[in-house]
């Protein structure tokens, strides 16, 4: 039987290890119906990069998965409200311009010493024990500690950003498979509404240095964010910036361990250089985002036929990163290769704002633990298969319990 026959995004199997699929998608069905989510799968980096440089044939808005609009989908009460993700010209060019402030490379290379200084200390608590979980000790906290300082949240709410976090991933598979998401993900969501809509508030009477103040000021000519925006904004930073980071990190440690001669590689020469050329071949070997969603607004045609408009695509960009005809042996993991092209944070006018802190962040966290653990294999504990969550959309391990040798 065909591995497309039985293709099913809440397979545990298909979870585990989506490559084979996409390979056989790629050669035999480049444009392939997902039915469970009412969409086509585009998997060749041909298409994608088509798509990806093309807003106005492939929208950004108002797309359907599983048959269901933003607004029917949503379990945070917000309505249609617009981000950065969901959104063309000009909404979206006004977004962009007032967040992208916050995320200009000289900012975020000017928070390299604190994010230094928070992941050697998450380090050195997680490593004084000889095994460890490594997504609960430095994957998950040095993400979102960061976010939740850039967006001005006191600390003793950045748990309560954890779980609103794991509650937006959580729900967005509930959605997919029942239809509507659980109760207890919409109390979840519920809160942090609640939450950013009161801080929202606050920092438009009173002001302070952080990126909250900022988007609920405007300045520079752009218009303020709505309390509403800010809470979306706030989602889109904690799914898109804080889960593909934690995400990048767990499968850098997974595809070293698995791949001894590219970890002896960067033990022989632990710099950052050697860290961030891990990191951007872990991007495009096991990318921390599978798809991203877009919807036609005219008859398109793409390699494997014509598609009318209001079609719903899903770009797996998890598979044209292991295109062969762009990055030869795509199954091999090698961090020494070259990474260019690789559309793990999207492309055009969607290319992601928080790259540059994911690729500040995770070099510094690999960097740090080499550093302190250089020698590092799966602990007893760890189930042979590792737990890679509900979500097709979002991949990286639930847990990963390490052991130093």
């Amino acid at each position: 039987m065909s591995l497309l026959e039985r293709f099913d995004t809440l397979d545990p199997e298909v979870i585990r290890n989506p490559y084979p699929y996409f390979a056989e998608m790629r050669e035999k069905a480049p444009l392939f119906w997902i039915e469970r989510l009412q969409a086509h799968a585009v998997s060749r980096y041909e298409d994608a990069a088509y798509i990806l440089k093309n807003p106005a044939l492939f929208s950004s808005a108002d797309i359907r998965i599983a048959g269901k609009l933003p607004s029917e989908r949503s379990s945070l009460e917000l309505g249609s409200v617009s981000n950065l993700l969901t959104s063309d010209p000009p909404i979206h060019t006004r977004l962009r311009g007032l967040v992208s402030r916050a995320f200009v490379p000289k900012r975020i290379s000017e928070m390299e010493p604190r994010v230094r200084e928070l992941t050697k200390g998450l380090v050195a608590e997680m490593t004084a024990h000889d095994e460890f979980d490594l997504m609960d000790g430095l994957g998950s906290p040095l993400p979102v500690t960061i976010i939740a300082e850039m967006l001005g949240v006191e600390p003793s709410r950045r748990r309560d950003f954890k779980r609103w976090s794991d509650s937006l991933v959580e729900s967005g598979a509930e959605i997919i498979r029942d239809g509507k998401a659980s109760d207890k993900n919409i109390r979840l969501g519920q809160e942090m509404l609640a939450y950013m809509t009161e801080i929202a508030e606050k920092r438009r009477r009173e002001p302070r240095g952080d990126l909250i103040s900022m988007l609920v000021q405007g300045g520079e000519g752009a218009e303020p964010l709505t309390p509403k925006e800010v809470n979306s904004f706030a989602i889109l930073l904690l799914a898109a910036g804080n889960e593909t980071t934690t995400n990048l990190i767990g499968n850098a440690l997974v595809a070293l361990i698995r791949n001894p001669e590219a970890y002896e590689w960067l033990r022989r020469d632990p710099t950052i250089a050697a860290c961030a050329a891990v990191c951007e071949e872990t991007l495009r070997y096991d990318s921390p985002v599978l798809g991203l969603t877009r919807r036609t607004t005219q008859e398109v045609e793409l390699s494997g036929g014509k598609l009318p408009a209001d079609s719903t695509l899903v770009v797996m960009v998890a598979s044209a990163n292991h295109d062969p005809r762009k990055f030869p042996n795509p199954d091999r993991f090698d961090p020494q290769r070259d990474t260019t092209g690789l559309f793990s944070f999207g492309h055009g006018i969607h290319f992601c704002l928080g790259a540059p802190l994911s690729r500040l962040e995770a070099p510094v966290a690999l960097q740090e633990l080499m550093a302190r653990a250089p020698r590092l294999g799966f602990a007893q504990r760890q189930p042979e298969h590792i737990d890679y969550g509900m979500s097709f959309f979002l991949r990286g391990p639930r847990s990963l319990w390490l052991r130093k040798n």
